[in-house]
């Protein structure tokens, strides 16, 4: 269980206007549960974020809110509870190549650059172009 003051700093990542510390976050609690039920709310309140972010090696693009999706099965599975998180009509994750590709069929001008590909990320979601499915995470 956090301390207050890390349960503090966490919300406050979690809630930060910036996606980028929103994904960050989520990253390290993926990877390394917290073990905090009263982190919960926070996670499950960015399941309906859709902001673009970028996580792995290789490179993969998503919304925030598949991140927060893995981040919170993550603590559901450290904690031992059987409660299985699911996304309507998320996007699985994306790879760089993938965005490029799109990106020269919509003629976008894009470099690798990770800034680039999250604008093409967005531009495919604004347009509807990147492929939705029901995904649940055990």
């Amino acid at each position: 269980m956090y301390t207050d003051a890390e349960l503090t700093e966490t919300i406050a990542a979690l809630q930060h206007p910036d996606p980028e510390e929103r994904a960050a976050m989520l990253k390290a609690l993926w990877a390394w549960p917290a073990q905090d039920k009263r982190l919960w709310p926070y996670m499950e309140a960015l399941l309906e974020d859709t902001s673009p972010c970028f996580f792995g090696s290789p490179p993969r693009f998503a919304e925030i809110r598949w991140l927060a999706a893995q981040a919170l099965a993550a603590d559901y599975r450290a904690q031992g509870v059987k409660r299985s998180v699911h996304l309507p009509q998320a996007v699985a994750p994306v790879s760089a190549e993938a965005l490029l590709t799109a990106a020269h069929r919509e003629n976008l001008v894009v470099t690798d650059a990770r800034n680039s590909l999250l604008a093409v990320f967005a531009h495919l979601q604004r347009t509807d172009q990147l492929q939705r499915s029901d995904i649940t995470f055990p």
